[in-house]
């Protein structure tokens, strides 16, 4: 599979400027800080961590000048190319699979509360993908 194979199952071809993916970068940031703040609760941190897991993927795709199309599944399309756009180890997918799981179980049914060690494993995977998708970032100029 390659990203181009995606074109019209999932992705579209947009292009994304400099300052669109600096404005991303800065809310990935922000929602991992805010994700460690322990006044707030576990839910509403591990969402927070999610969202910016969520926009790490986008990120990946913009710098390609990708974006999901409108037809749902942006989340799933967003984690499952992280190995072709950033080089994410595709036998890490599985655990970002669990976590969308996760946050949709939270989201949708209430079925899913976090503890604070799925939390903590949740930003230590975001705060290595945000090093690894700026490395990337990096080497392209990007």
């Amino acid at each position: 599979m390659t990203l181009e194979n995606l074109i019209g199952r999932g992705l579209e071809h947009e292009p994304s400027r400099k300052p669109e993916i600096q404005r991303l970068l800065e809310k990935i940031a922000t929602k991992l800080t805010d994700s460690r703040n322990q006044t707030v609760s576990l839910e509403t941190r591990f969402d927070i961590a999610y969202e910016a897991l969520l926009q790490i993927g986008l990120v990946a795709l913009r710098s390609h000048h990708l974006r999901p199309n409108s037809r749902g599944g942006h989340h799933v399309i967003a984690l499952q190319t992280l190995p072709l756009t950033i080089g994410y180890p595709r036998e890490k997918l599985r655990l970002l699979e669990e976590f969308r799981k996760q946050r949709a179980a939270g989201l949708y049914d209430g079925s899913f509360t976090p503890s604070e060690s799925e939390l903590n494993e949740l930003i230590a995977v975001v705060s290595e993908l945000q090093s690894l998708l700026m490395s990337w970032l990096s080497r392209k100029s990007i």
